[in-house]
């Protein structure tokens, strides 16, 4: 054996020998091929471990070890075929589900990095051989993956590596269209599924860019909602029909697909029948979307639509969450179309009643459960969504929604026999849903108002806490809703029942019904409030010295309401109430006490404000003290409530005090700008990142949208951030306007903050409170120079100005709100009034520029009324959508006032001068409004500004050509 092997061994080296003495020359590059391949495989090898590596790193629990991975992989992106190529070997090769599935979200994401990169011409760019592997693999993945959840992942990177190649070149990958269709026609499910997820990504190509082939795509759809394909593949093609009739620009475009929808429809039929509730879920869902956005698209099918979900929505023996999506379509095509919902002869007889049916789904029968309740917080209450929650926010939207003359015969028909019934879960309906439909019914229910209140004070005395305490709820909610005409007219009625319900035995009552008061007190006038000042603050008085948290705190926010109303007349309760609240404000310690204490601040500023300067003086210097001492202790948390009360009442204590309150501006200038400064910390994440962290977080608040071309999105911020910030702002303003010259040392600060928040775009509040401190700032430079003070000068009120005044117009030009856009005008007003200052005049550019906004708003405000006027014409539209009408042509002439008071002011300053500004930019628009088939408010509005042409340029005769037209 030695020997012949030994003779093998002999031959294959003279066989070596001879081959080298045959090809001399080309033995050494061989030799150098074979050492480089063996060199590149192994590279290939690590750079796999690596990226395995990194994408481990990447699911760790350990912050740092993710961080470093991300740093990782953001070197990574400098070589993206590297990238990918890693990337892809991954998920086709990795044997733990977990990494492919990682890989497979990293792959989209940097598809959709590569895509939005694509306009920079400095982008990084994968080459032509990698995008050949992605396309092959990918499409082997989705045929060989094993894993619903991956394969659903890959489809995705499909459709994004789609959209980034044929958005450039729409033959750029001919083998997909096929690969896709003979998907839809095969008979294996998982393939099935995911042509239509890829046809789901690619809806919005396909819409705009593959018109001719919509035919076959509607046969796609129709073969893939029969009732032989498996659910699963059902459900797909109804998100991607979904998407691609949101797609679709033309309605006309979207009629073929209207036989749809009963098999649409069905999908939901044989998911219950079969009960596969996940199934069913994913297809309510479509629905609801569809019915959002598409409306008119079910309009032919819409009778079978509701009556099924209706069904749904009342079977109480299934899931919860298909209940309340079935409810939510009814609601959707309530608020999308209501006027179609109100000529459906049952939607809303048939919607109410499956409203209030879920109200009666509370839990709360036994002794322990009820003490549960009344020891419950109502600020802390339980965050899950309940039936009940669910059925009274549908009564509120379907109010809203069909309006009185729709709801008022359903509702009050149900109510009217749940009144007397003997179930409190009944008689508890009953109440709240008048205190939830009171919005939208106001019109309706205004008329019967004495009747439906003097019934609900009849059960603050019934034997069931809960009812006593939804009785009281929907008197306060009344009060509010249908204020001052309640409170003049009914005050004899409320009052004297809301003190009596003080002496309640269930604590939770006690302090509901001094919360009632608050909401009373919002619409009451004093002289209404005067007779009942004694009855009432003593027993407010009383609640106070109670031992209950609960009770004190909305006993002493209804002690600041009623001072607030009281003014001067609650002089004579003054020296009862403040050492009581001071006292508050010095010993009530702890996490828990915190709203108490706040709500102290609060009640102690509007008694200052409401008894004036002369009582309140000798006691603002200690106030002062203690809100300082609060400031200035314990670091307060992000989301401590004494942080936005404390803002507010220091506030109303320099309205109070005026320029006596300035030696305590070093003390709330500082928070307050840093409170203005707050990052709201708004994130928007791949809803795959399967990291909720953010979201879980106290005071973060997020929604899913979906946006086209990149999947849905997580979208995050800190609401309560949010809300200091606008506190901030508002009370900045209040500041600078009450003080005027000595804020002066404070205005180059405050407007260097807030001019950037006149654009600020998360918050209606931030930015109208930042645009209303601009006329007062520039106000208190002005008064400051007039006056001498140190550092004022001609200079920076003109600096100033002009720093002010292009974020002004820019944000002008751009604000999306119709009422925000009001409030802004009538700032701008007051700012170009201060032209009445030398220094504070406009350039002949900044009119220029100026003139050319009023133009474009004037127009746009036109458009908008045109707009409506046509809506008004439509043979769909009732009597209240032309209710609707009337409140935006409403609003939107306040927006056409404001726009002629700012181009008077201009008039006002600058006289004749402005007359050629005037007639080159205004005059065509203004013209047109003053025609008589112009609408009333128009030519008002036109009349308005030539009054200010005739007042303003007389003096020179400059009006005098304006006079025979006029």
């Amino acid at each position: 054996g030695g020997e012949s092997r030994a003779r093998t061994l002999s031959r294959r080296a003279s066989a070596r020998n001879h081959r080298r003495s045959r090809q001399p020359a080309e033995a050494p590059a061989r030799s150098a091929r074979r050492r480089t391949l063996r060199l590149a495989l192994a590279m290939v090898d690590v750079a796999l471990q690596q990226m395995e590596a990194m994408l481990r790193a990447l699911m760790s629990t350990d912050n740092a070890v993710r961080n470093q991975a991300e740093e990782a992989l953001a070197q990574a992106r400098q070589a993206p075929d590297s990238l990918f190529s890693a990337l892809i070997a991954m998920l086709r090769s990795n044997q733990d589900e977990q990494v492919r599935s990682l890989a497979a979200v990293l792959l989209r994401k940097e598809i959709i990095r590569l895509l939005a990169q694509s306009a920079d011409a400095q982008g990084v760019t994968v080459s032509t051989q990698v995008k050949a592997l992605l396309k092959s693999e990918l499409l082997a993945c989705i045929e060989q993956e094993p894993q619903r959840s991956i394969r659903k992942k890959a489809s995705d990177v499909v459709g994004q590596l789609a959209i980034n190649i044929m958005s450039n070149d729409p033959s750029g990958w001919p083998e997909l269209f096929p690969w896709m269709l003979e998907g839809t026609r095969s008979t294996n499910v998982p393939l099935h599924e995911a042509a239509l997820a890829i046809f789901n990504t690619l809806s919005e190509f396909i819409a705009e860019k593959m018109a001719a082939h919509h035919g076959m795509l509607l046969d796609v759809f129709r073969s893939s909602l029969q009732a032989q394909q498996e659910l699963s593949v059902r459900n797909a093609a109804l998100r991607a029909l979904a998407s691609f009739l949101m797609a679709l620009s033309e309605p006309s475009q979207r009629v073929p697909f209207q036989e749809l929808v009963p098999l649409m429809l069905q999908t939901i039929s044989d998911a219950l029948a079969r009960g596969m509730e996940d199934e069913c879920r994913e297809a309510l869902e479509v629905f609801v979307e569809v019915a959002e956005s598409q409306t008119k698209f079910l309009k032919r099918h819409l009778a079978e639509c509701v009556t099924g979900m209706i069904a749904i929505a009342s079977n109480t023996s299934l899931d919860d969450s298909l209940r309340h999506l079935a409810l939510e379509f009814l609601l959707t095509i309530a608020e999308g179309a209501p006027t179609l919902a109100r000529k459906m002869p049952r939607f809303c007889a048939d919607t109410v009643p499956v409203a209030l049916a879920m109200m009666l789904e509370l839990e709360c029968d036994t002794a322990q459960e009820l003490q549960e309740w009344e020891d419950e917080d109502e600020d802390e209450e339980d965050t899950e969504v309940t039936n009940y929650d669910v059925g009274e926010e549908a009564l509120d939207r379907l109010a809203i929604a069909l309006g009185g003359k729709a709801m008022m015969p359903v509702l009050f028909g149900i109510i009217q026999e749940w009144f007397p019934s003997d179930d409190w879960k009944k008689r508890h309906a009953a109440l709240m849903a008048i205190s939830q439909s009171g919005e939208g019914c106001e019109a309706q229910m205004a008329k019967q108002l004495e009747p439906i209140v003097t019934t609900i004070v009849t059960r603050f005395g019934d034997a069931h806490p809960r009812v006593r305490w939804a009785a009281i709820n929907t008197i306060g909610q009344m009060s509010t809703d249908f204020g001052p005409q309640l409170q003049a007219k009914l005050h004899s009625c409320v009052l004297p029942a809301l003190v009596s319900a003080m002496d309640d035995g269930c604590k939770r009552v006690k302090a509901h019904a001094a919360a009632a008061v608050i909401n009373f007190c919002e619409h009451c006038e004093r002289k209404t409030l005067r007779p009942y000042l004694q009855g009432l603050l003593g027993k407010l008085m009383q609640l106070l010295s109670t031992n209950q948290r609960r009770v004190q705190e909305q006993a002493v926010t209804a002690v600041a309401s009623v001072a607030d109303v009281a003014e001067q007349d609650f002089v004579p309760f003054y020296d009862a109430f403040i050492p009581g609240l001071k006292e508050l404000l010095r010993n009530s310690g702890g996490k828990e006490y915190r709203m108490l204490r706040g709500k102290a601040m609060e009640c102690i500023s509007l008694i200052g404000v409401a008894v004036g300067k002369d009582k309140f003086g000798p006691d603002a210097k200690d106030v002062m003290e203690l809100l300082i001492k609060t400031q200035q202790g314990a670091e307060l948390d992000t989301d401590d409530p004494q942080v936005s009360f404390m803002l507010q009442a220091c506030a109303r204590i320099c309205k109070c005090l005026g320029e006596h309150f300035q030696p305590y501006l070093p003390f709330v200038i500082p928070p307050l700008l840093a409170s203005a400064q707050l990052d709201p910390e708004l994130h928007v994440t791949d809803v795959d990142d399967e990291d909720g962290d953010q979201e879980d977080e106290e005071g973060m608040e997020s929604v899913t949208v979906n946006i086209r071309g990149q999947g849905n999105k997580r979208i995050t911020i800190r609401t309560s951030a949010l809300e200091e910030k606008a506190t901030a702002c508002s009370m900045l303003h209040s500041y600078v306007a009450d003080l005027k010259e000595a804020f002066f040392p404070y205005v180059q600060e405050v407007a260097t903050i807030l001019v950037p928040l006149i654009k600020f775009q998360y918050m209606d509040e931030v930015r109208t409170a930042a645009m209303m401190a601009m006329p007062e700032l520039l106000d208190s430079c002005i008064l400051a120079l007039a006056k001498g003070a140190s550092g004022a000068s001609a200079a920076l009120v003109s600096q100033l100005l002009c720093f002010m005044l292009e974020p002004i117009l820019e944000q002008l030009k751009a604000e999306p709100d119709v009422e925000t856009l009001a409030c802004q005008l009538e700032a701008f007003g007051e700012l170009l009034a201060h032209g009445s200052c030398e220094h504070a005049k406009l350039s002949a550019d900044q009119i220029q520029k100026s003139t050319e906004v009023l133009q474009m708003l004037m127009r746009e405000s036109n458009e908008r009324r045109d707009e409506r006027e046509g809506r008004r014409g439509d043979e769909d539209v009732d009597d209240e959508e032309e209710e609707q009408l009337e409140g935006e042509a409403e609003r939107e002439e306040i927006v056409m006032q404001s726009l002629v008071e700012a181009a008077g002011k201009l008039f006002e300053v600058y006289q004749s001068g402005y007359l050629p500004y005037f007639d080159s930019l205004l005059m065509p628009t203004v013209s047109e409004m003053l025609q008589p088939t112009a609408i009333a408010s128009s030519r008002a509005a036109a009349l308005c500004l030539f009054d200010d042409v005739i007042e303003h340029c007389s003096a020179d005769g400059g009006s005098s050509r304006y006079i025979a037209g006029i």
